[in-house]
């Protein structure tokens, strides 16, 4: 009671201002300040009143009625404040003891206020802030004074119909013509609540025309103006509201069945017959159709309102709204498929099925509506609007997933899809090509490039689009893409699975693409599937007999396509890489029961390995990773080392038959990289094959490059690894400095000498018995004599023996000379690659001198002739090979070097000549000149072979010649030059100095009794 007191003595000065302040504006003694400045007062001592009642309530608003009674002259503003304040009075004051008659009186002001002059014939626009504040009071009186704005309804027609229905015209007048915000916000929360009060569906009825209408000006999509997505929401509440209380099938009460046929007795125009609905449900159809354009709106809460709108057409209204049904069950189904990431996207789908499995007519309706989708599949999927493909196709998973839960029979649609996806794959496929992705180079790569990218994928275990990378478009390959992996393990994939199956089998090569990439998609699902069951259920790995009669069908058909040769330009790439993935998969559901299988599918893979196609080689290393996790082996090699006599045999046998591609020689090489110096013993026989191969074709340059690229292999693999099989143990041939012989040591070889004169005089003859047969004539030695014992051999002299040589020594040693008779090719990488293979092979094969020896003697012609080659990175290379015959060979290549040496001379002058002219001339590349590289390796060469092979002295002069100038400035030829001829070095070194103007040093020494000659150089 004290509160209320305090609040009293608050208000009344207040209150009295207000009405005084009122009175002498009417009278204007008073300005419109002061009004505003009385009514803000009220207004802030108001909204911090909290003791408010009715009795407080009607005090306060007594001075603001003498404002509602003159709003013609009142300011706007002032009214505004004024409606703020009978808003606080309505919800904090009266409350719910509002009484019907206060409550019409009211409505019927606010309806006033929210339509400004209107009423009095004038045309001021109406004030936002008074509309927003009459909007307001509206929405609180129907909150507060719930129960008597229900009664209002309920009375006769003459008395509500015309408040109330002003009061709905005025709100939806406010919310399709005002663009404020706020405004339409004020006026949907006042809609709402106002419908939420009525219940008499008479009265609604009546204004449900008007209200669809208003409704639909403000959801249906437009360019020109976008509401609040408050306001769309709450425009589908209230038009979920109204058409649910006026055109539910709930059954009428017995009282307005008797009012009804009363009113139909007097003859009174009821809108409760047939005829009514008839008319009702077809405006409403078409303000359903202009709004269902919100199910793709980018808000979330807009496409809920929505979805709960349909649902309850669907579930309450479906008599009276039946011509609705399938333009309702759309738009739910789309709604569900809008999102799968939102929560209650979840439950709208649980909804739906709920509702759909009660309902047959809705089953129907569906299978209908998919039949529709399915059926316009093909045209939407090779439309240029990405978004429509991708709603498109969603729908159709959706609605299908939808229809599994029924107890329809959806054998037709099943057929339906599986014929209109083939048939959209295929179209999509066959549309223009555009531009690769990445391009193809027409040359076979290196196979240490090849190498490098498959170290570099070792971690690759998932493909890319093989499709999406090729010449289809991307976007609706990918939406076939989520059409076929929203399926899963369906019906539908069972059907397309058998018509797969029957057109793979009876397509050609060159038109079987999309139906193999479907096939791969199809595969890989069931695969991920069944593997998902078993790591979660633990079941046993079982199909069904259609799905296995898919995957043999499939992975016999791949097995063909790639067991065929690997001519990238003959076939379409795309075609192999998916085969490639069908091997995948089906080892990922074979398990290590598919290392049956690697007899037939290991070589078809690593030869796509050694392919010029970027995008394929990549495809063939995540397959080989993919197989060999799937097979239980620890890694790639591992799984080429286990089987590598599967691979041997294939590759021997493609050149044997002459079936010879250059992808062979590169899958033995990969081999070799990767099982290393263990398999080389297993390929004497391939060798001889590669070199029988080389004798038909050595025509074609490319072929031998590679099959060359593979002797090479086999080389370095044999002799490069950290436990060689050939040891290299080679005898030093290295010349050393003659060291003079010191007086000492000719005195001991004196007294050496002596010692053995005397011992040989000293010595007594002591004669034997006279032989009486031939000393070196065994034959005539008696039968009685014993025939003499041999010597029991050492263990030691057993040890010392030579052992055979290795099979890979004997392999090696057979490349390098059969290898010398191509070394003329036409082909300068082949030459080149030719003289590096002899220089490997030549350093590790000269342990054994009686092999090697002889394979010096046949290789040397060959091999000196390529050091006159047209090409100066030829002539390096030989001289590098020269280099390492003159260390392994030693003397034995003296009396070739001698025959050779006039023409290895005059090119030695040639290349120096040319140096020193790039030298003197300007704008040249220095040491970067060919002659310049050229005259580096014939020096590096002729060092070698001063230091390890023996010249006779033209020679010796001929290289003091050349290499003087150089013994100054490179240790290397001073050192070389000394252990050749030092006297000689110590002159060229004089001669040096003398040239630069140094002393000579050379004075002739004085001796008593001798004369020296002067010494002039």
């Amino acid at each position: 009671m004290e509160v209320q007191v305090t609040t009293f003595r608050k208000l009344k000065p207040a209150s009295v201002a207000v009405n005084q302040i009122v009175l002498k504006y009417k009278a204007r003694n008073a300005t419109s300040k002061e009004v505003i400045s009385a009514l803000d007062s009220l207004y802030q001592i108001l909204r911090g009143s909290l003791a408010l009642d009715a009795k407080l309530a009607d005090y306060v608003f007594f001075p603001l009625s003498f404002v509602f009674r003159d709003t013609k002259s009142i300011p706007a503003k002032a009214v505004e404040l004024s409606l703020n304040c009978l808003n606080i009075l309505i919800t904090r004051g009266w409350r719910h003891e509002l009484s019907v008659d206060v409550c019409k009186q009211l409505l019927i002001l606010f309806g006033i206020l929210s339509r400004g002059d209107e009423v009095n014939g004038h045309d001021r626009d109406i004030d936002e802030g008074m509309l927003a504040a009459a909007l307001e009071c509206i929405n609180s009186l129907c909150l507060s004074a719930r129960d008597a704005v229900s009664e209002l309804a309920t009375l006769p027609e003459t008395d509500s119909t015309p408040v109330i229905g002003h009061v709905v015209g005025v709100i939806l007048a406010s919310l399709t013509e005002s663009s404020s915000v706020d405004i339409q916000v004020r006026a949907i929360e006042a809609l709402n609540t106002l419908e939420d009060c009525l219940s008499d569906e008479r009265l609604l009825r009546s204004f449900l025309p008007g209200v669809i209408s208003g409704l639909t000006k403000v959801l249906k999509p437009s360019t020109k103006t976008r509401p609040s997505y408050k306001v769309l929401v709450g425009a589908l509440r209230a038009m979920a509201t109204i058409l649910g209380k006026t055109m539910s099938n709930r059954p009428v009460s017995g009282s307005e069945k008797k009012r009804h046929s009363e009113l139909n007795t007097k003859g009174s125009k009821s809108t409760e017959g047939e005829s009514w609905l008839v008319v009702t449900s077809g405006q409403v159809k078409l303000a359903l159709a202009n709004i269902v354009g919100l199910r793709h709106h980018e808000r979330s809460e807009v496409r809920d309102a929505l979805f709960s709108l349909c649902m309850m057409a669907l579930e309450r209204c479906n008599k009276s709204l039946q011509n609705c049904t399938t333009l309702l069950l759309e738009t739910a189904v789309c709604v569900c498929c809008e999102d799968s990431m939102i929560l209650s996207t979840h439950q709208h789908q649980t909804d739906v099925i709920r509702l759909v499995v009660s309902e047959a007519y809705l089953s129907d309706a569906l299978v209908t509506l998919t039949y529709d989708w399915i059926s316009a599949l093909s045209k939407v999927l090779q439309s240029a609007n990405d978004v429509k493909r991708a709603r498109h196709i969603r729908q159709i998973t959706t609605a299908y997933r939808i229809l599994v839960r029924t107890e329809n029979d959806l054998t037709m649609l099943e057929s339906l899809l599986a014929s209109n996806l083939q048939e959209s794959t295929v179209a999509i496929m066959s549309q223009p090509s555009r531009p690769m992705i990445q391009p193809v180079n027409n040359q076979f790569p290196e196979v240490s490039q090849a190498l490098d990218v498959y170290s570099a994928s070792m971690a690759l275990y998932q493909f890319s689009s093989v499709a999406i990378a090729g010449n289809g478009p991307k976007e609706p390959l990918m939406d076939v893409l989520g059409l076929v992996d929203g399926f899963g393990l369906t019906m539908a994939t069972t059907t397309m699975k058998k018509r797969l199956a029957e057109t793979l089998t009876e397509s050609a090569d060159n038109e079987a693409l999309p139906y193999l990439w479907l096939s791969s998609r199809l595969l890989q699902n069931s695969v991920k599937d069944m593997s998902d069951m078993d790591e979660h259920m633990n079941l046993p790995n079982d199909m069904d007999e259609t799905t296995r009669n898919f995957m043999e069908v499939v992975y016999s058909y791949s097995i063909s396509l790639l067991s065929a040769p690997a001519i990238d330009n003959e076939s379409d790439w795309r075609l192999q890489a998916v085969a490639l993935e069908i091997f995948a998969w089906q080892s990922c559901h074979d398990k290590q029961s598919f290392r049956s299988e690697l007899v037939d599918v290991l070589y078809p893979i690593l030869e796509r390995i050694g392919s010029s196609n970027t995008l394929l080689r990549e495809h063939a290393m995540t397959c080989l990773n993919i197989v060999y996790r799937s097979c239980g082996y620890s890694s790639a090699s591992e799984l080429i080392v286990q089987n590598a006599d599967y691979l041997v045999n294939s590759v021997a046998l493609k050149f044997n038959t002459f079936d010879i591609s250059p992808q062979a020689p590169q899958v033995l090489t990969m081999m070799l990289k990767l099982c290393g110096p263990s398999l080389v013993p297993y390929l004497d026989d391939v060798v001889e094959s590669v070199f029988s191969a080389l004798a038909c074709f050595h025509g074609y340059p490319r072929l031998a490059e590679s099959l060359f690229g593979f002797l090479r292999t086999v080389v370095e693999v044999g002799i490069g690894s950290s436990t060689p099989a050939i040891e290299n143990t080679a005898i030093n041939h290295r010349k050393t400095a003659r060291v003079p012989t010191s007086i000492s040591e000719v005195a001991a070889l004196l007294r050496a000498r002596r010692s053995r004169i005397e011992a040989s005089k000293n010595a007594i003859f002591e004669p034997g018995s006279t032989p009486q047969t031939p000393w070196n004539d065994a034959a005539l030695s008696t039968e009685d004599e014993e025939p003499p014992q041999p010597e029991p051999t050492s263990s030691a002299s057993a040890l010392d023996q030579p052992l055979p040589p290795s099979k890979t020594y004997l392999m090696t040693q057979s490349i390098v000379r059969l290898g010398q008779h191509y070394l003329t090719s036409s082909s300068p990488r082949l030459r080149l690659w030719l003289l590096q293979l002899t220089t490997s092979a030549c350093a590790a094969l000269a342990r054994d001198e009686d092999a090697f020896l002889p394979l010096v003697n046949d290789i040397w012609p060959p091999v000196v002739a390529r050091l006159y080659d047209p090409e100066p990175y030829i002539c390096v290379a030989a001289t590098e090979t020269l280099a390492t015959l003159f260390r392994t060979a030693g003397d034995f290549v003296a009396s070739r070097v001698d025959a050779e040496w006039p023409a290895i001379r005059t090119l030695c002058q040639q290349t120096h000549a040319q140096t020193v002219a790039a030298k003197k001339g300007k704008g040249g590349r220095g040491p970067f000149t060919a002659a310049q590289q050229l005259w580096e390796a014939l020096v590096r060469m002729l060092l070698e072979m001063v230091s390890h092979v023996r010249v006779e002295a033209g020679v010796e002069d001929d290289l003091m010649q050349m290499l003087g100038p150089l013994v100054r400035s490179r240790p290397d030829v001073r050192q070389a030059l000394e252990v050749l001829n030092p006297d000689a070095v110590w002159l060229l070194l004089l001669r040096e100095r003398v040239r630069d103007g140094g002393a000579l040093g050379l004075e002739p020494p004085e001796v008593e009794g001798f004369t020296f000659v002067r010494v002039v150089l």
